[in-house]
């Protein structure tokens, strides 16, 4: 049942938990449910005219398809018209605020509350989330207010168990304990310790009397369901000022190992979570004027989460240029200053590059490092500044001391990749970048899929450079390192015609139209011995020398 006034998704009676632009979009295809709805009409109504790419809208049409109980192959209720568009195609049944239905005919046919149209189909196979609304008894005592600290602040609530069997009860508290855990190293966020988390066991809360007991701007809640050699966990992180959904995501996997399970989901969620709340504090406006400069560092780092041109690095190192002038001792915006200075070491970036982008990059990421010697962000960063700096193994052994701060960083381990690529070790620098995906898929995937790329270009294994190198593309059209990679391996395979119209894409993606062999060579050498390929395929694609 779809509730439009509200928007809301609902599973017999109860809120399926989903992302506002997925239910905005489930909402728009309903009401314009009579007629093709093309690609460029989502995307000015649902992104109000921000410039996406096209993985964006089908990642959330993935989402819509997989809160119905729907999918590609079958599209019971959204079919997918190739080069036209999308159509919302189930049957309908459409109830208004004062039609009267009795319980049977609630639970038979799913009618609503309000004006809501009922869809016939497969139950949606989704467990809710949580208990919404419920009241928080509180003792008589008085509770002291608490004031929320200037930085990303959550709790975790104990997670639900679901299976059934009150024996399970042990693996989802230990799955709340790892998960607290893990986002603990999260460094710059507040997170409530574990022994005060699960004092909330068992009692139906209201999230927002929760987050102002603890002094905490988000809460964490979600449920765990085993079921033979599976087990099914649900999360969603809500704001606890407004009740709003800001993050939420479902998990089946199989189990053969408890720890190995606990592992995995936990390292997914803290790593997807750490983009997640940057971005929800990015979005808040904070008044006080002490915060202006933290402010400042999360909205520079926010912009650095997937730059998709070169005013992205701009409007970035303006925000923390400004960071590090109100207070010079923010080390996550001096983390950011390095990554800026570190791409404007790769290609140009007008403003920024210059000829020694490479030593301001490794310079940001020292002085991350000695404001805060736990900072994972820094660790990663001089690792990869040493490797650029043609120092690899130095930087090879920051790497590893950031993915022992932070496990759960997948940009400590796509510095792992890069420095083994420098080294000439593009088969250990694989896995690397296979971990960075396991552990975030959702934060950056397209830096990932092209330093796999490379990685596989390098190692001679074209094809499989082609297939990653696409998908870099398909999350963000306008790299143009990827697609200069993409290129030239279009062209090691003999797709000539191929590589040299990807090549003509590239040219004109890039930041300045005088790439050349040449020109790459110098920028991107540092990468191994293996970049000589690369540039081979290049050459052969028809990039000039000079």
């Amino acid at each position: 049942m779809f509730d439009p006034d509200a928007a809301r998704l609902l599973d017999s009676g109860q809120p399926v938990p989903l992302e506002p632009q997925v239910l905005s979009l489930l909402k728009y295809l309903v009401e314009n449910r009579d007629r093709i709805v093309s690609k460029d009409e989502l995307i000015d109504e649902i992104w109000q005219g921000r410039v996406v790419s096209d993985a964006a809208l089908n990642t959330r049409i993935r989402a819509v398809r997989r809160a119905l109980g729907d999918d590609r192959a079958q599209q019971r209720f959204l079919r997918t018209y190739p080069k036209r568009g999308f159509q919302f195609v189930a049957e309908t049944d459409c109830f208004d605020s004062d039609d009267k239905v009795d319980a049977p005919v609630m639970a038979s046919r799913a009618s609503a509350l309000r004006r809501a149209w009922v869809w016939v189909g497969p139950a949606i196979l989704i467990l809710i989330l949580g208990v919404l609304g419920a009241v928080w008894w509180l003792d008589e005592s008085k509770i002291t207010e608490t004031s929320l600290p200037a930085k990303p602040s959550i709790a975790v609530l104990p997670f639900d168990n679901l299976s059934g069997d009150p024996d399970q009860e042990y693996f989802a508290d230990a799955f709340t304990e790892d998960l607290i855990t893990d986002l603990s190293r999260i460094r710059g966020a507040f997170v409530i310790a574990r022994r005060t988390s699960f004092t909330f066991k068992g009692k139906a809360v209201d999230v927002k009397n929760v987050a102002a007991d603890l002094g905490v701007r988000y809460v964490l809640e979600g449920s765990v369901r085993r079921s033979g050699d599976q087990v099914r966990i649900n999360a969603q992180l809500i704001n606890g000022q407004t009740r709003s959904h800001v993050w939420s995501n479902r998990y089946d996997r199989a189990l053969t190992d408890v720890f190995s399970v606990q592992d995995n989901v936990t390292g997914q969620i803290a790593a997807v979570l750490k983009a997640e709340l940057r971005e929800a504090e990015s979005r808040r406006q904070v008044p006080t004027a002490s915060l202006a400069a933290w402010d400042y560092a999360l909205r520079g780092n926010v912009l650095l989460f997937n730059p998709k041109s070169a005013k992205d690095f701009q409007d970035a190192k303006a925000l923390l240029d400004m960071a590090v002038e109100l207070d010079p001792g923010i080390a996550s915006a001096w983390s950011g200053l390095a990554f800026i200075h570190y791409a404007a070491s790769l290609h140009p970036i007008p403003g920024i590059s210059a000829p020694n982008s490479k030593d301001l990059s490794l310079e940001a990421a020292q002085r991350a490092v000695s404001l805060d010697p736990k900072d994972a962000e820094g660790h990663w960063m001089i690792g990869v500044g040493y490797a650029r700096n043609g120092q690899p193994a130095r930087g090879l052994a920051s790497c590893n001391t950031a993915m022992a701060l932070n496990p759960n960083n997948d940009c400590a381990y796509l510095c792992g990749g890069l420095t083994n690529m420098a080294l000439g070790n593009p088969a250990e620098a694989l896995p690397h970048f296979r971990q960075s995906l396991r552990l975030n898929p959702r934060f950056r995937p397209s830096p990932k899929f092209t330093y796999m790329g490379l990685a596989y270009l390098h190692n001679g294994q074209d094809t499989e450079a082609i297939t990653a190198l696409n998908r870099a593309i398909a999350d963000s059209p306008d790299d143009p390192t990827a697609n200069f990679a993409l290129a030239s391996a279009l062209a090691l395979t003999g797709r000539v015609e191929e590589a040299r119209a990807a090549l003509e894409t590239s040219m004109t993606l890039a930041y300045s139209d005088r790439t050349t062999i040449e020109t790459l060579r110098a920028r991107h050498s540092w990468m191994g011995p293996g970049f000589e390929r690369v540039l081979e395929g290049l050459r052969l694609a028809g990039m000039p020398e000079q």
